[in-house]
């Protein structure tokens, strides 16, 4: 059942009864009501941010720009972020917001009806679990978590309790990677032969190592940052952006991508809602202190022997049929199907759910309970293609898994779908 929770709206209704059986003035500011194209304070969408550099503060102004939604509070390890964070909401015309380095004191001292989340991947599991059961619907970046156990943890616990997710796998809701996923769906290009999901070459330059004794910026809880992750003295290349880069914080290039262009080749075929029961492939790994791969190519096979290839030759998704082939990439697609991409494909086509606004969806979705069109199991099954991969990448062995079981019949490859919480930190409790 959904953890019991203070309905804000009704409190505010109530409380509104009481104010006028006390004499309240009679005459109410229009905004208010609601009146004059605004929004009604019993209406809003009351949001937290939390992980606010880079993706997580384009995330937050993305849905702060949506009508009815109000930010609250935000949240951050670096103070840095939290005041540019802080400014950006006052400079959308909205009033400053709570400000919070630990989310243990904003989940304590505020009640947000959603949380939009721009973490690094290794505190996704504990800290959306956390925020899921105090009963908030959450905005959480891809991929879905550190491990394929922790995104099982978050599949269950927005279950469990009732929450709205939307994981921001967003080429769910761009036109020309939903009229892709149409096209092979109806059958334009006949059977699928090879389906192939291009992330690119990790091509990151290295930073600078740190200076002998080198500490954590001075405005960075470094402690807080490292979190359920094992203890690693700071080091600025492995740090702000490039954590996801080591096995310790992060999935590499592979865990990176797969929720974009590996979810949309699955979606295609029709198996973005199960697991592949196998998987082999090769990769080459970076230099340290990086220790995740550079290139790399994998091969997922499902049940019924269906494959998906998830390279980093290209940038992209590319389809190949018995009628001809289909690319689809970031700004542009290619057909060898004259006339195949403005086809009428009719009125009883199979067609995407959700619409093509990836943030108003999880604001429209919060205020019906709609499931939202990147949803957790979605997101888990997406982010599964990168778990599998890394495994079959770090072991060099061809590996066979058993959904039922959640294990590969390898215990080293089973052991990289979990890890051991440094402590206090835990899935099921702060």
């Amino acid at each position: 059942m959904p953890s019991p929770r203070l309905d804000r709206r009704t409190f505010l209704r109530n409380s509104a009864l009481a104010g006028f059986a006390l004499g309240f003035p009679s005459i109410i500011p229009a905004s208010a009501l609601g009146k004059d194209g605004t929004v009604a304070p019993s209406n809003r969408l009351q949001l937290a941010g939390i992980g606010l550099k880079s993706q997580g503060g384009s995330d937050m102004r993305s849905l702060l720009s949506k009508k009815g939604v109000q930010v609250i509070a935000v949240c951050d390890i670096d103070k840095r972020v939290l005041k540019s964070s802080s400014d950006a909401v006052v400079k959308a015309g909205q009033a400053a917001p709570k400000q919070y380095q630990d989310f243990r004191e904003l989940l304590a001292k505020e009640k947000p009806d959603a949380a939009v989340m721009g973490l690094p991947d290794h505190w996704h599991g504990v800290m959306s679990c956390a925020f899921l059961r105090a009963g908030i619907d959450v905005y959480g970046e891809k991929p879905l978590a550190k491990t394929w156990a922790e995104g099982k943890a978050i599949v269950d616990t927005v279950k469990a309790n009732g929450r709205v997710w939307q994981t921001g796998m967003w080429q769910r809701s761009t036109g020309n990677f939903r009229r892709a996923v149409e096209i092979i769906r109806n059958g334009e290009l006949g059977k699928i032969l090879r389906v192939e999901a291009g992330t690119t070459t990790n091509n990151h330059k290295v930073p600078d190592a740190p200076k002998p004794g080198e500490k954590p910026p001075v405005d960075v809880d470094y402690d807080l940052w490292v979190g359920p992750s094992a203890w690693m003295e700071y080091d600025p290349r492995v740090f702000h952006f490039h954590w996801r880069w080591h096995t310790n914080f992060g999935g590499g290039m592979v865990l990176d991508w797969v929720c974009h262009h590996g979810d949309i080749a699955a979606w295609a075929i029709g198996k973005d809602a199960e697991f592949p029961v196998a998987v082999e492939g090769t990769g080459e790994l970076r230099e340290a202190p990086w220790n995740t791969h550079r290139t790399y190519d994998y091969t997922l096979t499902y049940a019924d022997g269906v494959q998906l290839n998830v390279n980093s030759k290209f940038e992209g998704v590319k389809f190949t049929g018995e009628k001809g082939s289909l690319f689809v990439r970031r700004g542009g697609q290619e057909t060898s199907i004259k006339g195949l991409w403005e086809k009428d494909l009719g009125p009883d086509a199979w067609r995407c759910p959700g619409t093509t606004d990836h943030y108003q969806e999880f604001v429209d979705c919060c205020q019906s309970r709609r499931k939202p069109i990147s949803h957790a199991l979605a997101a888990h099954h997406a982010t599964a293609i990168g778990h599998f991969g890394n495994a079959a990448l770090f072991t060099g062995r061809k590996l066979k898994f058993d959904a039922a079981t959640g294990k590969f019949n390898d215990d080293t490859a089973t052991g990289l779908l979990a890890r051991e919480l440094r402590k206090p930190w835990s899935l099921e409790t702060l």
